[in-house]
């Protein structure tokens, strides 16, 4: 009888256990954590092949911009110069313009008129279609980002919760990753030489430079110090602050919270990530204001402002967060309401709709355009690139 009893009460024991184990798996917060993962699944499956994206096109716009600083030679607009002198001048023409375009291999006229006209032209089409492309993945990543963000709050209830962290930090390793590999901006000089049959316009060197190759470049020719410094605190110390983020929304320790806390803190004292874009962004606007040298920014270093300005948002909300000991969490975690919700959604779908439009009107809309080519290297600037539908 005893032994009965006994096997029943473990019996019982046991189906007890077994409806705890599902009563859990059924509680509220493993299904909000299992949608969060979903979310977070989801929006990497997505996000990865945006990027890819976004760099590729933006990538191949610059190359189309590089063949056509490439066309503006000193051979090709060179030769139209020789041309030009020859006719204006026949007896010393005859005598010089034949030996110089043979000494300095240069094109025929034909050939150099076809390569400024036709070809700068097809290259043109080129630039703006690629931009036209890498502007609408842009714009699909951007909204995916704030949707994702916007849905993890909404499923949290918090504005600083971990999940939202988690998206936030997510979302600035993405924007990083784009603008560090991406072109950053394209730099051109091209002098202009008095002649008396007209200026000699010619492109005498370009770059196309992001923000990896820059810091590759210094490295690979020997200025290991500004290199180092660079690759420290404009790469590896951002990759550092993310992964903190991402280890302290995992973490349920305070005290190791706090430190990570502190520390994200120092460290970005020392990042020069903002410093970093603050240079580029004076260099820019310095050239703007020199008549033989041209720079136009891209895509990669608009993402790196994006990376700099979410990473420090992402950061101050960590460490004013209940994740880390001394602060407030009723104070700092409370719930947002249905209406908080509603308005939220209503904002993302507002700016759904206000960046594809600005992306329709500004990239779309050009490629349907007539390309005129510039007459001089000296005209073309990031209008003749990727022009404004309202210019």
């Amino acid at each position: 009888m005893e032994l009965a009893l006994k096997v029943d009460h473990q019996t019982e024991h046991s189906r007890s256990s077994k409806k705890t184990e599902v009563d859990k798996l059924r509680s509220p917060l493993f299904s909000r954590w299992g949608l969060l993962v979903a979310l977070a699944i989801l929006y990497a499956i997505v996000a990865v092949p945006s990027s890819y994206n976004i760099v590729t096109h933006t990538q191949a716009s610059t190359k189309a911009i590089e063949q056509i600083l490439i066309t503006y030679s000193m051979k090709n607009e060179g030769s139209l110069a020789i041309d030009r002198y020859a006719e204006e001048h026949p007896f010393m023409g005859m005598l010089f313009a034949s030996p110089i375009k043979h000494e300095l291999e240069m094109p025929s006229h034909d050939e150099s008129a076809a390569a400024l006209s036709s070809g700068i032209t097809q290259d043109l089409k080129t630039v703006r279609h690629e931009s036209s492309i890498a502007a609408w993945w842009s714009c699909f990543f951007i909204n995916l980002s704030l949707l994702y963000v916007v849905v993890v709050i909404a499923v949290e209830g918090v504005f600083a919760s971990r999940g939202a962290l988690f998206a936030l930090a997510t979302i600035s390793w993405a924007l990083f990753a784009i603008g560090v590999i991406a072109p950053a901006m394209v730099i051109w000089t091209a002098p202009s030489i008095p002649m008396e049959s007209g200026n000699l316009n010619f492109v005498l060197q370009h770059q196309v430079r992001g923000i990896a190759a820059i810091i590759w470049d210094l490295l690979t020719n020997g200025h290991w110090v500004i290199g180092g410094f660079l690759l420290l605190f404009s790469i590896i110390t951002p990759m550092t602050k993310v992964s903190l983020t991402y280890f302290a929304t995992a973490s349920n320790s305070k005290e190791l919270n706090f430190k990570i806390g502190q520390l994200l803190h120092t460290i970005g004292k020392w990042s020069m990530a903002d410093v970093f874009v603050a240079a580029i962004l004076l260099a820019l606007y310095a050239l703007k204001y020199q008549e033989a040298t041209k720079s136009i920014p891209c895509l990669g270093l608009y993402y790196f402002i994006g990376y700099c300005m979410l990473s420090m948002t992402t950061t101050e909300l960590l460490v004013q967060s209940g994740l880390v000991a001394g602060n407030d969490p009723k104070k700092l975690e409370r719930k947002i309401g249905p209406r908080m919700v509603g308005l939220m959604f209503a904002g993302v779908i507002g700016f759904s709709v206000i960046s594809s439009a600005y992306t329709y009107q500004q990239y779309t809309v050009n490629t349907m355009q007539k390309v005129t080519p510039s007459s001089s290297p000296q005209k073309l600037n990031n209008a003749d690139l990727v022009l404004p539908a309202h210019k």
